[in-house]
């Protein structure tokens, strides 16, 4: 009896081995791919090393079709019969397909599609596009507008050839790259005005928004006829603005000073909140693309801090304390998602950190030293895809430094944190302290010294050089015959003309000397 039992569940057993369904196998077969991706680039060094044979596969790999499936009569004991010729293990010899080996988005699209998520290169092959883009940018124009050197600049928020800068001198120049005679120019006060940040109106893009070292925040009408201060310290010897942004969801406006104090107000310029959340200079303030209540405030105190704009009362308020080694020039959220914060040190240190909680992600060394007489330089992202982009300041004493190394415009990757590519051009080599791409992420905007670069990919620059040519001739052929500049000459100070008044007093009395002396001879 027992011998019959140990038969009987023997059959069992082949029985449900032969009668294991087609679905099951098929299951085996993806499992056993999968096991494959994991090893997909020794397979595809064996693939490019094999031999010409790898490309061949065993007929009997191929899926049964549904009339050898079901058989002629139909019934389960012929599908049974067909099922075990069916091989789940592949012989593929090392051979990838070439979905897998492909570095092309499309492909990738494909398998994300269907359900191969393989998100890292799907984002290394989207970062790779952008890459290439900007690699192949130009340098197109350079203007040189002001008598002082850049220090801010924003593009236009839906036309992506209109640029605004500010200078030291605190002019504002509306810059309309796609054409010649289309510029516009508020003037500054000079000397002790340095426009320390722009930004456009988001109800009417004809004003600009602007906090300068006059100690105002002041809506610029581009047309200069319904200019308005919002704020003013009434003191800008002792407290200036440094920082602006505005918030068109809430209506809100906010600005930082020089000595930590952060000051929120209405569109009219009715103060809402005035608190000191730093204990230095509040170098930047921006408002979350995301959320419309998060406000991120950076300062020189080495600190960035995070606010909730309804529940802001004191110091103690702050969300979230991010330390640092030295000051920071900037803190940007990033254009796709914002959910990534960039901040620049003024040391060597570009950091990346990631929302919700704002754990620091990455830390990037990069010569880009902080020097009394230059404006600062900032890292901000490009609006398609998490790059940074930055000015290049050697520095000797900055590892792998080597001599004549180039002042230059260098692009990083988040991601992994390496330098992907870098910009330069023989006629432009001064150090580029800032530089902004534009909405569609096609064009960037440089600011060195005095003088405003424009880059381009290689196609548009033949383009615009054959268009703005005539233009510019014949703008310079007008100018010629007028002999008047365009900008308007500052008027001096009074202080400048008092010792000339007393240096002629003086000749004056010397030369009546000299006459009384050889007259009484």
């Amino acid at each position: 009896m027992p011998e019959k039992v140990s038969k009987k569940r023997k059959t069992k057993v082949e029985n449900e081995e032969k009668k294991e369904t087609y679905s099951k196998r098929l299951r085996k077969r993806m499992m056993k791919t999968k096991e494959e991706d994991t090893l997909e680039d020794t397979t595809l060094h064996d693939s490019n090393h094999g031999n010409g044979d790898n490309d061949k596969i065993d007929p009997s790999d191929q899926p049964l079709d549904i009339n050898d499936r079901i058989g002629s009569h139909g019934d389960i004991e012929t599908v049974d019969k067909a099922l075990p010729q069916f091989k789940c293990e592949p012989k593929l010899n090392g051979y990838t397909p070439l979905a897998y080996r492909s570095q092309n988005l499309v492909h990738f699209l494909q398998q994300y599609t269907s359900g191969q998520k393989r998100t890292v290169k799907l984002k290394q092959s989207l970062s790779s596009t952008v890459v290439n883009m900007i690699s192949d940018l130009q340098l197109c124009r350079n203007a040189s507008p002001f008598d002082r050197r850049v220090t801010t600049m924003e593009w236009h928020p839906t036309n992506p050839n209109i640029l605004a800068v500010g200078s030291k001198g605190g002019d504002i120049m509306l810059w309309d790259t796609a054409n010649v005679n289309n510029d516009k120019m508020i003037q500054g006060i000079g000397a002790g005005g340095i426009m320390n940040a722009i930004k456009f109106w988001p109800s009417d893009n004809n004003f600009i928004l602007s906090a300068a070292v006059d100690g105002t925040v002041r809506l610029n009408d581009v047309d200069g006829r319904n200019s308005r201060v919002l704020a003013d310290t009434m003191n800008p010897h002792d407290f200036w603005y440094c920082s602006v942004d505005v918030n068109n969801k809430r209506k809100m406006v906010v600005a930082g000073d020089n000595v930590g104090n952060t000051q929120l107000m209405t569109y009219e310029g009715k103060q809402i909140f005035n608190c000191r959340l730093h204990k230095q200079k509040v170098t930047h303030a921006e408002f979350s693309p995301r959320e419309e209540w998060l406000l991120c405030t950076s300062s020189t105190d080495q600190t960035v801090q995070f606010w909730d704009v309804r529940m802001m009362k004191d110091r103690k308020s702050s969300l979230y304390s991010l330390k640092h080694d030295k000051g920071i020039n900037s803190a940007y959220f990033s254009g796709t998602d914002g959910c990534r914060l960039l901040t620049t040190d003024q040391g060597n240190q570009v950091r990346i950190y990631r929302a919700p909680d704002w754990v620091l992600e990455r830390k990037i060394s990069h010569p880009h030293r902080f020097f009394q007489h230059i404006t600062p330089i900032k890292a901000t992202w490009h609006p398609l895809q998490d790059l940074a982009v930055i000015g290049r300041y050697p520095d000797p004493k900055f590892p792998g430094y080597h001599a004549g190394e180039l002042r230059s415009i260098d692009i990083l990757d988040v991601e992994t944190g390496d330098l992907v590519t870098s910009l330069s051009d023989p006629s432009s080599s001064g150090l580029v302290c800032v530089n902004k791409f534009n909405r569609r992420g096609d064009t960037l905007a440089s600011g060195m010294g005095v003088h405003i670069l424009l880059w381009t990919r290689k196609e548009e620059v033949a383009e615009r050089q054959k268009s703005l040519l005539p233009a510019m001739q014949s703008y310079l052929d007008n100018s010629s015959h007028s002999n008047q500049s365009s900008r308007r000459p500052r008027q001096p100070k009074s202080k400048e003309t008092k010792p000339k008044e007393k240096t002629n007093t003086k000749t004056d009395k010397e030369k009546l000397k000299l006459k009384m002396k050889n007259s009484k001879k």
